[in-house]
């Protein structure tokens, strides 16, 4: 289990926007025994503690409740963030994927919209709306939590910026159906900053504790090697570690291997 920063590369490089996390790998239980590294989201150093790496932990569920607190970018509190998770139906037909369903509910986030993938379902287009067409046979359910607690909060988060609604409309928006914005976000508000206030503290791990606890650490992503770069970049870059290949396979050659020994 672990978070992405909405925009980061990947793998591990933590730039994007420290507003927003991505949920990750509901693919294991909440209660199964796991440790994540903590780093800093814009430079990916790690969080020590005594000089040491901490992690977050020790089961899934744990790191799961950590980041809702922390998220990615330090290991401060953010108590205005947002987070999205994504469960397919075949997930939550399975025991793994209805217990989290359980804990997205428990922690106060919202059914957005369900959608399909076109990976599996192609290139076809509907012939006519309203008309015979095949459904979708594997349906992904798009879930946030949008949170908006801290000092400094947005008193309608529902209204969107005049710049968007002096542009003309296109499609219908669910914003448009809400006569009430700031009423409702009082609402909302009231049972968010409870769900916040009740998070588990800070309760990290040093790697030590982690391995006495009889769990394996998994350390944090770090930046690719070939991050987005120009091409003339990428190029040099290829061409200096061929040569770095060549030279240490040129090296290697002079001692014999075990099979040629045998032979």
């Amino acid at each position: 289990m672990e978070f992405l920063r909405f925009g980061s590369s990947i793998p591990g490089g933590y730039w994007g926007c420290c507003a927003v996390c991505i949920i990750q790998n509901f693919k294991v239980m909440p209660d199964a025994k796991a440790a994540i590294q903590l780093v800093i989201g814009d430079s990916g150093s790690p969080l020590m503690r005594g000089g040491v790496n901490i992690f977050a932990g020790p089961t899934n569920l744990d790191i799961f409740l950590q980041r809702l607190r922390i998220g990615t970018f330090s290991g401060k509190d953010m108590p205005n963030h947002v987070f999205f998770a994504v469960i397919t139906e075949y997930q939550i037909s399975q025991t793994i994927g209805k217990a989290w369903l359980k804990v997205l509910k428990e922690q106060g986030f919202e059914f957005i919209r369900t959608t399909d993938n076109s990976v599996y379902t192609g290139e076809g287009v509907i012939s006519g709306v309203g008309e015979k067409n095949d459904k979708s046979p594997h349906k992904n359910h798009v879930f946030g939590l949008f949170r908006n607690v801290g000092q400094g909060f947005v008193e309608d988060p529902f209204a969107p910026p005049k710049a968007w609604t002096d542009l003309a409309s296109t499609i219908p928006e669910p914003w448009q159906s809400i006569t009430d914005g700031k009423a409702l976000n009082e609402e909302t508000q009231a049972a968010h900053l409870k769900l916040y206030n009740d998070l588990p503290k800070k309760a990290w791990m040093t790697e030590a504790e982690v391995i006495a606890a009889g769990i394996v650490p998994t350390m944090a992503g770090r930046r690719s090697e070939l991050p987005q770069e120009p091409k003339n970049v990428r190029d040099k870059k290829l061409e200096v570690k061929d040569k770095e290949v060549k030279a240490e396979t040129k090296g290697a050659a002079k001692f014999p291997t075990a099979s040629t020994v045998l032979a």
